[in-house]
């Protein structure tokens, strides 16, 4: 009978965690939280940048813990720090999902900015409480997107806007936009085979002179 190490085979099962594909290291932290996508990185040396190529980053007010006695503005500000610090680290997602309340407009802005740098991003969804909010204009230089989903927020496209031609499906849902400028950037995605519109405020067109 063949002699078996017993603290070999001990080895080789606890590792088990470190041998996982990365697909399948990929597919598992798609399917937890980000924080805990996270956290991961302590498990090993194999799973410490792990999160960094997650194709999908979803971003809720979940992200940041608070004590009960903690402001709104404090959650906010602490969610933008967490936010960019995970842009930063991560090598650039491909869908990026934020239903979460940022403390300014500005911050927005700036992860906007930040990710037109690569045009790898093929996915946004974007819900807002404030209808009031307008898209800046760094949100229009996306023009690797294939799918644009936007909910509670202003949509006014500059007369610059270059064409979309990528754009597969598009849903507006409680979003104020000019009817005129809205049929002008529809006209500039020769791909779109989806469009949703739910509950449009539409603005009084402007007039150029």
């Amino acid at each position: 009978m063949e002699y078996e190490n017993p603290t070999k085979g001990k080895c080789l099962n606890s590792d088990i965690i470190t041998t996982l594909p990365q697909n399948i290291i990929e597919n598992i932290l798609s399917l937890i939280p980000l924080q805990d996508a996270v956290r991961t990185s302590i498990l090993s040396k194999k799973w410490r940048y792990s999160w960094r190529s997650m194709p999908k980053l979803g971003f809720t007010n979940k992200l940041v813990e608070l004590p009960s006695n903690s402001g709104c503005t404090q959650l906010k500000c602490k969610l933008a720090s967490a936010i960019f610090s995970v842009l930063l680290l991560h090598d650039g997602p491909e869908i990026l999902e934020f239903n979460c309340h940022l403390h300014t407009k500005s911050e927005f802005v700036q992860i906007m900015s930040y990710l037109a740098r690569w045009n790898k991003l093929k996915e946004l969804i974007f819900c807002n409480d404030n209808r009031s909010y307008k898209l800046p204009v760094s949100f229009f230089s996306l023009l690797g997107l294939e799918r644009i989903d936007l909910q509670n927020c202003t949509f006014e496209p500059p007369l610059t806007c270059n064409a979309f031609t990528r754009l597969k499906s598009t849903t507006f849902i409680n979003v104020e936009a000019s009817a005129r400028m809205l049929k002008r950037f529809l006209s500039k995605c020769p791909l779109l085979e989806s469009l949703y519109l739910v509950s449009i405020l539409y603005e009084v067109p402007l007039v150029y002179i």
